[in-house]
């Protein structure tokens, strides 16, 4: 090959690349393609990425101030729980959805996990709502500890304090050694920090299927009961949750 033609072959393959950038280009501009640079994907014109099939292990959910209002994670990546700006912990033990409110506040979330524990199967799905500044008010629960299962509703009060003071004294009682002071410590901060179960709508770990209503101590005061196999049963019971009449089917 002359010099004349190794010009010519240079010249056409200058021409063909122009031709390709400049249609990548085109292509990004008018018809708002992804361009993946770096492990980056940038989004064209309208804004917007779109994928048929994605791999992450973490996805925040933003609102325009920075503030979150949806984490999906899984455990490792999962965010702790922040009230009032406070990582109050259980960052990296969580896999599934955490929401939270227009302040930035876990406002509850969606999870789930299995496995074998020791021999025991176990496994667990919770989605939860959260009391304004505080824990789980409303929950939809699976809980399975070997063949022992419970699944059902759940509703418990919460006290108007938020978490992070809770969490705060918590913290400090932790700290203390073990012993009689340490256990009046954690009782006083029970009563006051009450958080009683109210309402439990579903089945229960000896299969029977079951509706209980509690008083704001969480002592349960009327319960009705089908069990497996079949004998129905409604329960009252008084202020110390003694029995005090049972009308059965």
């Amino acid at each position: 090959m002359d010099e004349s033609q190794e010009i010519a072959r240079v010249k056409r393959q200058l021409r063909q690349t122009r031709i390709l950038i400049g249609g990548m280009f085109a292509v990004v501009v008018t018809g708002g393609v992804i361009l993946a640079t770096g492990g980056t994907a940038v989004a064209g014109g309208d804004g917007k990425a779109r994928f048929e099939e994605i791999d992450v292990q973490r996805i925040n959910v933003l609102e325009a101030d920075g503030k979150p209002r949806m984490v999906l994670a899984n455990k490792a990546k999962s965010p702790g729980v922040i009230i009032d700006g406070q990582d109050l912990g259980n960052a990296g033990q969580r896999a599934g959805i955490a929401f939270y409110n227009g302040e930035g506040d876990e406002a509850g979330g969606l999870g789930t996990d299995s496995g074998v524990v020791d021999g025991t199967k176990q496994a667990h799905g919770m989605l939860a709502f959260d009391q304004h500044k505080q824990d789980q008010t409303l929950v939809l629960q699976y809980a399975q500890n070997g063949t022992a299962r419970s699944v059902g509703l759940r509703v418990q009060d919460r006290p108007e304090a938020g978490m992070t003071e809770y969490v705060r004294e918590w913290k400090r009682i932790e700290q203390m050694p073990p012993g009689p002071e340490k256990d009046a410590a954690i009782a006083d901060l029970k009563k006051r920090y009450p958080s009683p179960q109210r309402v439990f709508i579903g089945k229960e770990p000896d299969k029977a299927s079951a509706v209980t209503l509690a008083d704001g101590k969480g002592i349960p005061r009327i319960v009705l009961r089908v069990g497996a196999n079949g004998d129905p049963r409604i329960q009252f019971m008084d202020a110390d949750g003694k029995v005090t009449r049972t009308i059965k089917g």
